[in-house]
């Protein structure tokens, strides 16, 4: 068989294994994986000796700030910044200004990104105290992959849910085999916390973590569970920080719940004590803990209790952060982290945490599963996407200015050493980025729905 292009002498790594093998791509797709010698016809021969090759990630919890406030991100920049990090499609999250509540919205929004990215990308639609009564033509009039729901505080645009409706909205995406989205903290605690806190004067980094303690997290987790039990939701707990979340959720999993733990590359990258050293540039919610739980999440990562992970890029323009230098309440909660989500689990790969093949289970494929893109996006099977990423678990390097492709100049990561770094990253079969720099123009991205590839049956594991 001809085809455009063939990868040869990589070491392929999918979910379940790895192998030396050739890789044809033709129109955009997989034509053929082999670990056998084949005689090659292609119009490009592509040679990564040395390096592997592993499906392209998705990233599920991307804020592109976009339309908005996007002083602070925006599609273009936060897509360019994907490319470069191995990310080949990402979800936006619909915490927007608009917010994605209905449906003209969500093709508002859909047709604000087309012309604009560089990789594949889908939205997500929001559910909130706003538009209960929306759900219903929300889910089944949309591609929406899935529906954000916030238990605690959010913009007063977006809005949280009080317990009943949650119930309300879960039920109502049940009748519809839909999938709630949930940011999961006790926002009543939050506030006691904090204001007790306020009270003693501390303003410090800190202070913010103290009004966050694991157990404002895990009470919020247990009330969903007990929600989406009573419902028969499927759910996706957003950001889980903790490990005692993560075992509340593989204990709902073993009594046939359908539910889902997505963490995100700053909960395995920073400890409590590091706010001290990056102040409001490291303040995000739910916040990042002691160095036992930073240990027992690597753990739990590996023991297959964390689904999917997605790296929650929210960032704030630095004018908005740096108040909080001074006073951290000041400051607003999210950081970046698109370009670094694949390395930060690739250096712990080289560390011995994990292996590849469960970096390629979280980071692609249970995500194409879960949010119904599977087999098209997550795998590197005959007719899929030949969505690529080429890593060198050689290269050891510390992140710097020059590897922002964000619109946010400023990162937590920066100066951080790590070593395992995407070098290739090509979506249905073109190379989007090549060692840092950007190949193709804004609009080569597509968008993709749910349901358009998939079937129900991908998602039972």
């Amino acid at each position: 068989m001809k085809v455009d292009t063939v990868l040869v002498n990589g070491i392929i790594v999918t979910a379940h294994n790895r192998f030396e093998g050739t890789i044809g791509i033709k129109d955009g797709q997989i034509a053929y994986l082999t670990n056998n010698k084949i005689d090659i016809d292609a119009d490009e021969l592509i040679d990564v000796a040395g390096k592997y090759i592993i499906p392209g990630a998705i990233d599920a919890h991307v804020h592109f700030q976009d339309p908005g406030a996007t002083g602070r991100e925006d599609f273009e920049h936060g897509t360019k910044a994907c490319a470069v990090g191995g990310i080949t499609t990402a979800i936006s999250q619909p915490v927007n200004d608009p917010p994605v509540f209905d449906q003209e919205i969500y093709n508002e929004t859909v047709q604000c990104y087309a012309g604009r990215g560089v990789i594949d990308y889908g939205l997500h639609a929001g559910g909130s105290s706003k538009n209960i009564e929306n759900i219903e033509s929300l889910w089944s009039n949309t591609g929406s992959p899935a529906l954000k729901i916030m238990m605690c505080y959010s913009p007063e645009s977006y809005g949280m849910v009080n317990d009943g409706q949650l119930f309300q909205i879960m039920e109502t995406l049940s009748t519809h085999n839909g999938l709630a989205y949930v940011h999961a903290e006790n926002q009543s605690l939050v506030e006691m916390l904090e204001k007790k806190l306020r009270k003693q004067g501390r303003k410090d980094p800190l202070s913010y973590l103290a009004s966050r303690p694991s157990y404002v997290e895990t009470e919020a987790v247990h009330r969903a569970l007990v929600i989406a039990e009573q419902t028969g939701c499927r759910l996706v707990i957003a950001h889980v920080s903790c490990a005692e979340s993560l075992e509340m959720i593989a204990a709902a999993r073993s009594r046939g719940l359908e539910v889902f733990a997505e963490s995100c590359p700053h909960f395995f990258a920073f400890i409590d004590k590091d706010i001290e050293e990056h102040g409001p540039y490291l303040k995000f919610s739910p916040v990042m803990r002691d160095r036992h739980n930073f240990e027992k999440m690597w753990e739990s990562l590996a023991k297959g209790y964390v689904h999917t992970i997605g790296s929650d890029h929210c960032p704030y323009e630095a004018e908005e952060k740096k108040p909080g230098e001074k006073c951290i309440w000041d400051a607003p909660n999210g950081v970046p982290g698109l370009e670094v989500m694949l390395p930060v689990f690739l250096d712990g790969v080289s560390n011995g945490r994990i292996t590849l093949e469960k970096l390629v289970e979280v980071t692609s494929y249970n995500v194409a599963r879960i949010y119904d893109l599977y087999p098209c996006k997550g795998s590197l099977l005959p007719g899929s996407d030949a969505d690529i990423v080429i890593i060198d678990m050689e290269l050891g390097k510390t992140f710097s200015r020059e590897d922002i492709k964000s619109k946010c100049q400023y990162s937590p990561y920066l100066g951080m050493a790590l070593k395992g770094w995407p070098v290739m990253t090509m979506v249905r079969g073109t190379i989007v980025a090549q060692d840092g720099k950007i190949c193709v123009s804004p609009g080569y991205g597509k968008y993709y729905s749910r349901n358009s590839f998939s079937s129900n049956s991908y998602r039972t594991f």
